[in-house]
C-alpha cells in the first residue's frame, strides 16, 4: 500500500508540474535560475554577412542554449537579443526595471540616439537556433544606426544573449549569459522591392505625395516599373527615391532644374537619367516634358544600373482577333480588342468583317497557333452561330474552336470578351 501511495503522489505532482507549462493560473514551477547561451566555436573570428544580387541572405548564424531549469520537460520560447556591449544590456535592464516593458515603437535609446538593445523578430522553440543573416544584420544595424548611406561593411563588436519564457507564465522569464562577438560585418537588408515616386504636374508638384509610384521589378534589381495616367497638357515630371526634400534624392532628365522636351517616336522614348546622391546636392532635377501630349497612360522603366529611362505609350493588354477576317495571319496585331481598365480582364473593340469571312477566334499572344487561344470550343472546329437578330452571346473556352456565321453580309462588329466569366458578345454595329 505504501508503494502504491508514493506512486500516486508522484503522478499527481507530475500532472501539476506539466500543467504549469500551459497556464499561469494553475499550480506552477519555481522561477528558473540557470540558463546558458553557449559560446559559438568561432566566436573570436570575423563574422561576415552578405547577400546575393537579389538581396537574398547568403549566410546565417547559429546559437545553442541549455534549457532553463524549470524542473520538468517544459518547452519554452526563445528569442535572441543583440546590443553593442554588455554595458548596453545592463542599461536596458535597468530601464526595464524602472519603467516596465519597452514600447516597440519607442525603444530605450543610448547616448548615440540608437536603440540600446534589438530583440530579433524570430521566435524559436528549440535550443538550437539558426538566425538568418538578414535578421541578425538588421539587429546589428539597428543598435549601431547603420544605413545604406553610412555603412561600408566594416566589422563592429556585438553582444548577444537569449531570452526564454513559457507562454502565459510571467515568472518563467529568464535571460541567458552574454557572449561577445568581437568582429561582425553586417549588410543592409532590403525588406521588399524598392519604390520611386513620380513628382510633377500630374500630382500637383507635391514633394510629399506618394500616390504615383514605380516599383522595383525584383528586390535588389534597381530596375523600377510603373504605368501612369498623364492628363493632356500635364506631361512634366521627374522622380524621387525619397520624399520630403526638393533638393535631394531626385531622378531627372538632367541635373539643372529645367524641363527637357522629349518626343515619342513610334510610341516610345529612351534617354539617360541623372540622379541625386542626397545631402541637398540639387542634382537630377530636370523634368521630362512633352508639350504635345494628348493624354493617356505611359509605361515607364527606370534602370538605375545603366542609368536609363524607357517610356512607352501604354495601351493596356490586348486580345487579338485571328481568322478569315485577317487572312489567318497569326502574327498580325491589326485586329485587336483592348482591356477596358487595368486588370479588368474585359476586352472590347470593333472590327470590320467582310461577307463570307465571319470565322475567327482570339489569341492573348501572337506567334503560336497552338498556344494562347480562346475560342468557342477546345477542338479546332467552328461553331455555327447566327447574327440575324443583330447580336450573339455565348460561352468561350481556352481552345481553338472558331465562331462562324455563313449568313453574315459584311460590316462592323462590336465585340466584348469577358475573361472573368468566359463570355463573348458580338453585336452588329
Amino acid at each position: 500500500m505504501k508503494k502504491i501511495s508514493i506512486f500516486a503522489t508522484l503522478l499527481m505532482l507530475l500532472g501539476l508540474g506539466m500543467s504549469s507549462c500551459k497556464e499561469d493560473t494553475q499550480p506552477r514551477l519555481s522561477a528558473p535560475t540557470e540558463f546558458v547561451l553557449n559560446t559559438p566555436p568561432a566566436a573570436d573570428q570575423l563574422y561576415i554577412f552578405r547577400a546575393n544580387d537579389k538581396n537574398q541572405s547568403l549566410y546565417d548564424i547559429e546559437f545553442t542554449v541549455s534549457q532553463p531549469n524549470y524542473g520538468l520537460g517544459c518547452v519554452p520560447d526563445y528569442q535572441v537579443q543583440v546590443a553593442k556591449s554588455k554595458a548596453d544590456f545592463d542599461a536596458w535592464d535597468t530601464l526595464i526595471s524602472e519603467n516596465g516593458n519597452e514600447d516597440p515603437k519607442n525603444p530605450f535609446l543610448g547616448n548615440d540616439g540608437n536603440p540600446l538593445v534589438s530583440t530579433l523578430e524570430t521566435i524559436f522553440t528549440t535550443a538550437k537556433m539558426t538566425v538568418t543573416g538578414d535578421v541578425f544584420s538588421g539587429g546589428v544595424n539597428s543598435v549601431y544606426g547603420l544605413t545604406a548611406e553610412n555603412y561600408n561593411g566594416e566589422a563592429v563588436p556585438v553582444a548577444v544573449r537569449v531570452h526564454a519564457w513559457l507562454p502565459n507564465a510571467n515568472y518563467s522569464s529568464i535571460f541567458s549569459n552574454i557572449i561577445e562577438l568581437p568582429q561582425v560585418s553586417s549588410y543592409i537588408p532590403i525588406a521588399g522591392p524598392g519604390e520611386i515616386y513620380l513628382i510633377g504636374q500630374p500630382q500637383g508638384w507635391n514633394i510629399s505625395e506618394s500616390k504615383m509610384v514605380a516599383v522595383e521589378t525584383e528586390i535588389g534589381s534597381k530596375v523600377y516599373h510603373g504605368v501612369f495616367d498623364i492628363p493632356a497638357g500635364q506631361f512634366q515630371f521627374r522622380f524621387y527615391s525619397q520624399l520630403g526634400d526638393w533638393n535631394s534624392w531626385s531622378i531627372g532628365a538632367q541635373d539643372e532644374d529645367n524641363p527637357v522636351d522629349i518626343t515619342f517616336t513610334d510610341g516610345k522614348y529612351s534617354g539617360p537619367i541623372f540622379v541625386s546622391a542626397g545631402g541637398g546636392d540639387e542634382k537630377g532635377k530636370g523634368a521630362w516634358q512633352d508639350s504635345s501630349w494628348e493624354g493617356g497612360k505611359v509605361e515607364v522603366v527606370i534602370n538605375m544600373n545603366d542609368m536609363t529611362i524607357d517610356m512607352t505609350m501604354f495601351e493596356g493588354r490586348k486580345v487579338y482577333v485571328i481568322g478569315a477576317c485577317n487572312d489567318w495571319q497569326i502574327n498580325s496585331d491589326k485586329l485587336a480588342l483592348k482591356e477596358t481598365e487595368d486588370d479588368s480582364n474585359i476586352y472590347t473593340g470593333t472590327i470590320n468583317v467582310e461577307a463570307g469571312k465571319f470565322i475567327f477566334r482570339f489569341y492573348t499572344a501572337l506567334g503560336d497557333w497552338d498556344a494562347n487561344s480562346i475560342g468557342s470550343g477546345v477542338e479546332d472546329s467552328p461553331l455555327a452561330i447566327s447574327m440575324a437578330g443583330g447580336s450573339y452571346t455565348g460561352a468561350c473556352v481556352d481552345g481553338k474552336g472558331s465562331w462562324q456565321d455563313d449568313s453574315w453580309a459584311g460590316g462592323d462588329v462590336n465585340i466584348t470578351l469577358d475573361l472573368n466569366d468566359y463570355q463573348v458578345t458580338f453585336e452588329k454595329k
